[in-house]
């Protein structure tokens, strides 16, 4: 078939308008795509922090900087964290250096600046203190206290939410320890990772970590305000290693480079039962022997026997000392009554028992007035004598029935069952008068003691919780407070209504 020059003509326009359609489509696919997603992304962390981002042999490791290097290959990016000073670091990704900052606490003010992603790594930010320090047991006994912390890290932070401390800022961690160990600082604060590994990698012995960590958060990835692109592939590659298991794995095998300390009571843990497996090992091996040996004479068996009553006697002694132990750790070690722990499960077995019932709960939470003053103007023995001194009037008041409770440093609450909040209140006043009235042993001392006090009253039901009638008795004890110290608030005095759930 023969084409005509106008169908040539056409024909050759046809091929070129494809042929140029081709090229740009290439084209701006390669500029979109590389406008898209650029061949790695930077992401900064803090050297001075590890096990969770350091610098070794000029190579950067660590347990996020895992994490991170197996995020970027589930959302298809390469990556690279670089370690630096922390404050510097901030710095480059505000301006625009790098995409992303790693282990990172949100706080109001980086929230202006930056977008956080999902959960990351859990940080419990934790009190280090010289083995045999039994002074500090809490952040509450941090006051007055040097407490070593990194600057511009969240502990630093963190501790400026509590007056009296004396933050003094470490040049690194090793250093601080070394600090805590001279006795030139009493306490440190770090995340309980950072701190362990420290302690294990410089081999500073003498250390001690409180159980109870002051505050347990969990760290995030940050992007620079506004970068929702690469926060939504972050939050996307986060949910895929956490789903899949592949973050435990890395965290576990991180957790090998901790310390693992052990507190007096875990030792007591660990040696009654490591007995218990001990007797009951030598059990099974006297009734195998037992079973052995029956043909021998009946002298043998009674032998036996004894042995069998020895073990049985030992295992009743483990259970007495569990029971002890258990006991133990319902008691506040200095004013021999109740502790938090102990408060916690008797109020919530009188809140159920008063709900099925039907009948009136009622505390009373107590407040040493101006105690800090107390404490500076006479000392933490002093102090301590006082608290003794406060426990035991309150108890020879309440007797037996009723449980009292130290709360937490100066404060006490009391657990009245099938009380009315006028009755409450009265037994409240009784312990008031009294207080005013204790002369502490002490010839040193003039100071008179008063306490303030906040009763509220309630019928439990489906409605409420317990925490509601705590919350009541913490606001009539503030009214207390405010109104002049030394008296009785009761919750019905507050305005507005203490069990209106917010």
């Amino acid at each position: 078939m023969t084409l005509s020059k106008r169908e040539i003509k056409r024909l050759s326009i046809l091929l070129l308008v494809l042929a140029l359609g081709l090229i740009l489509f290439f084209v701006f696919r390669n500029a979109f795509s590389k406008e898209g997603k650029s061949d790695t992304i930077v992401f900064y962390g803090n050297k001075n922090i590890a096990p969770i981002v350091y610098k070794e042999k000029g190579k950067v490791k660590g347990v996020v900087v895992d994490i991170v290097n197996e995020l970027g290959k589930r959302i298809g990016y390469k990556v690279e964290v670089k370690a630096l000073d922390w404050d510097e670091a901030q710095s480059k990704v505000l301006q625009g250096e790098g995409r992303a900052l790693v282990q990172i606490n949100p706080n109001p003010e980086r929230l202006q600046v930056f977008d956080f992603s999902d959960e990351l790594l859990r940080s419990e930010f934790s009190i280090f203190t010289k083995v045999g320090n039994a002074t500090i047991k809490n952040v509450a006994d941090l006051t007055d206290k040097k407490v070593g912390v990194e600057k511009k890290g969240y502990p630093y932070e963190l501790l400026h939410k509590f007056d009296g401390i004396k933050i003094e800022v470490i040049p690194n961690w090793k250093t601080g320890f070394e600090m805590l160990v001279s006795g030139k600082l009493d306490a440190v604060v770090v995340d309980r990772w950072i701190g362990e590994y420290e302690l294990a990698k410089s081999k500073i012995r003498d250390v001690q970590i409180l159980d109870e960590p002051i505050e347990t958060q969990y760290s995030r990835i940050a992007t620079k305000k506004g970068d929702i692109e690469l926060l939504s592939l972050i939050n996307a590659g986060l949910r895929e290693i956490n789903d899949d298991g592949t973050m435990d794995a890395i965290v576990s095998r991180w957790k090998g480079k901790r310390v693992i300390y052990l507190t007096e009571e875990k030792v007591r843990w660990v040696v009654l039962h490591t007995a218990v497996g001990v007797l009951g090992f030598v059990l099974l091996v006297s009734l195998f022997w037992i079973k052995k040996l029956q043909k021998l004479s009946k002298g043998l068996e009674v032998e036996v026997k004894q042995r069998t009553h020895e073990l049985d006697e030992a295992n009743a002694l483990l259970r007495a000392a569990n029971a002890e132990l258990e006991r133990i750790s319902m008691v506040d070690e200095l004013t021999e009554i109740s502790n938090r722990r102990g408060f916690d499960l008797a109020f919530q077995e009188s809140w159920e028992i008063s709900k099925k019932d039907k009948r009136p709960l009622a505390l009373v939470m107590i407040d040493i007035d101006d105690f800090k003053k107390y404490n500076d103007t006479y000392g933490h023995l002093a102090g301590d004598r006082c608290l003794k001194c406060v426990a035991e009037e309150i108890k020879k008041i309440v007797g037996m029935r009723d449980q009292v409770t130290r709360f937490g440093g100066e404060e006490f609450l009391i657990i009245l069952d099938n009380t009315t909040e006028d009755e409450a209140a009265i037994i409240a006043d009784k312990i008031r008068k009294r207080i005013e009235e204790l002369t502490v042993n002490d010839a040193d001392i003039e100071s008179p003691i008063t306490i303030s006090l906040g009763v509220a009253a309630v019928i439990p039901n489906d409605s409420l919780c317990s925490d509601d009638l705590v919350n009541a008795a913490d606001k009539a004890l503030y009214k207390a407070k405010r109104d002049g110290k030394n008296q009785v608030a009761t919750s019905s005095s507050v305005k507005t209504d203490p069990f209106q759930i917010a």
